[in-house]
């Protein structure tokens, strides 16, 4: 079956991804609520990396893009919560982190989110793709 719906932007999946990352966790499913906090940081990310022209098609590409954002802005907050969503991903495999640890984590997404938001609002518009020898053999 095919639709006709046009499919979400990135940026309204993400938001719709934090609030059901709150809803999972209100109702205690922590393997669902771990893999919306992922979901939620990714989706954003693949949001501003759509808007800038820069290809994201992996996890690599993910890091490259972060890590790039982390130079530009000088706020190492960006890479370290990124880390914090990729944790959360695999704890939707291994289920070992806690409600109240998933809430914070659920915070901490919500940061990043804030802060790759600001960063691409304040970047130049025309910022070249990351210069990561990986990421430009990948995509060069």
């Amino acid at each position: 079956m095919t639709t006709t719906e046009p499919i979400e932007s990135h940026d309204v999946h993400s938001a719709r991804m934090l609030e059901h990352a709150a809803e999972m966790i209100a109702e205690g499913d922590r393997v669902q609520a771990s893999e919306k906090i992922w979901g939620a940081a990714a989706h954003r990310l693949k949001q501003i990396a759509a808007e800038r022209g820069w290809p994201n098609i992996s996890h690599a590409d993910g890091w490259s893009i972060i890590h790039h954002l982390e130079k530009q802005t000088g706020d190492r907050r960006i890479s370290q919560l990124l880390a914090v969503a990729n944790d959360s991903h695999q704890n939707h495999f291994e289920d070992r982190l806690m409600i109240d640890e998933l809430a914070k984590r659920l915070e901490d997404i919500r940061t990043l989110c804030s802060l790759l938001d600001s960063a691409h609002r304040t970047l130049p518009p025309d910022l070249p793709m990351p210069d990561d020898r990986h990421y430009r053999n990948r995509h060069g």
